[in-house]
């Protein structure tokens, strides 16, 4: 299944409170879709967030988040990267 990453950009910004009723709110839609959250991050100043998901496609996630009527900047698919080499489906790896 592909992964996904979602940003957002929060101004003023994103409290607990906040982030708290996003992930309630998002739950039942992206487990309706076939969509697991990985892992999120939110930056020190909480004005920036990211989150990584295996899903279906990027439409499944953005239909996810509208249905829960949470706001993002942008999804797109991305590829795990860790260490030195890049993966064999890195374009233009040999």
């Amino acid at each position: 299944m592909p992964y996904l990453i979602v940003e957002y950009d929060h101004d003023p910004p994103i409290s607990d409170e906040q982030l708290v009723a996003h992930s309630q709110s998002l739950e039942p839609c992206i487990t309706a879709r076939n969509i697991k959250r990985l892992r999120s991050w939110i930056s020190v100043d909480r004005k920036k967030g990211c989150c990584e998901y295996h899903a279906p496609d990027a439409e499944s996630l953005r239909e996810a988040y509208h249905s829960a009527k949470v706001k993002f900047a942008r999804v797109w698919p991305a590829m795990l990267f860790e260490g030195e080499a890049p993966p064999d489906i890195w374009p233009g790896a040999s």
